[in-house]
């Protein structure tokens, strides 16, 4: 097991880092999407309020009732782009762990505060599983430390989370499309409070699968049909309005908007 620290960063380093991913990343980006960036909300017709969870590349998140369209943003873009630099920085299955701390420091960078220490952990497992009952498990434990009210509205987003996911083709097929890997696949799920001074929380919980036999047909809901290997990683963020500062935005909008458009889908549960 890895007992992940990353040292905390000023406002020069952190910005130092978010600039070195940008310049980075972008043209990577730009190479992907082609300019086929599209908003999956433009013809909706419906309250776009009442969409409480999103796909954003192959980690699902749910949001709790009455949170702010900003503070959906906020969560939706900061870590993304600490998702998806972390992913085309170490792109290698034998670097996960460095993806992972690279990640962490993404959210650092862009202002979020980690509240548990995190893991990233490994074994050998055989068939039988569900990536679906596992992520939740993880989760659940990283919840385990959270206590009140924030700890509750995690705990039954968690649950939420995937009872909507299970009901929702599009959402499923575009989730499992993103995760899926050459001889495994990758699936994240993330529970999301806000208390009463409107502070933000985030946790967050995923495994990464390696079948033997190489099959590739790893559905989240199905059980595993060979055996593998599975690590596992789990996380717990807050991040306060005046952490994320308008450069930190700025950086946050302008990665978002390179993202090809099947990075992200937003929809109801």
């Amino acid at each position: 097991m890895n007992n992940i620290v990353t040292a905390d960063m000023t406002e020069v380093e952190s910005q130092a880092f978010i600039d070195t991913a940008l310049e980075k990343t972008l043209p990577v980006l730009a190479q992907i999407a082609k300019g086929r960036r599209v908003s999956h909300l433009a013809d909706l017709p419906i309250d776009i309020e009442k969409l409480n969870a999103a796909i954003l590349n192959s980690t699902m998140l749910v949001f709790p009732p009455g949170m702010k369209r900003r503070n959906r943003n906020i969560v939706k873009r900061t870590y993304l782009f600490a998702d998806v630099t972390a992913q085309i920085a170490f792109p290698d299955d034998k670097d996960r762990v460095q993806r992972w701390e690279h990640m962490l420091k993404g959210m650092k960078a862009m202002g979020w505060t980690s509240f548990s220490k995190a893991h990233i952990n490994y074994e050998e497992t055989s068939s039988g599983l569900t990536m679906s009952n596992l992520v939740l498990d993880i989760v659940q434990a990283v919840i385990g430390g959270v206590t009140g009210g924030v700890g509750v509205a995690l705990k039954a987003g968690a649950e939420a989370a995937l009872a909507g996911l299970k009901g929702n083709k599009e959402a499923l097929a575009l989730y499992e499309s993103n995760g899926k890997k050459g001889d495994g696949a990758n699936f994240g799920v993330g529970s999301i409070a806000q208390d009463e001074e409107g502070d933000v929380y985030l946790a967050l919980g995923g495994v990464s699968y390696f079948a033997s036999s190489g099959n590739t047909k790893i559905v989240f809901f199905d059980k595993t049909q060979s055996s593998g290997t599975i690590y596992q990683s789990k996380a717990a963020f807050t991040i306060y309005e005046d952490d994320y500062t308008p450069k930190k935005e700025a950086a946050a909008d302008a990665f978002y908007e390179a993202l090809d458009a099947a990075a992200e889908l937003e929809f109801g549960i």
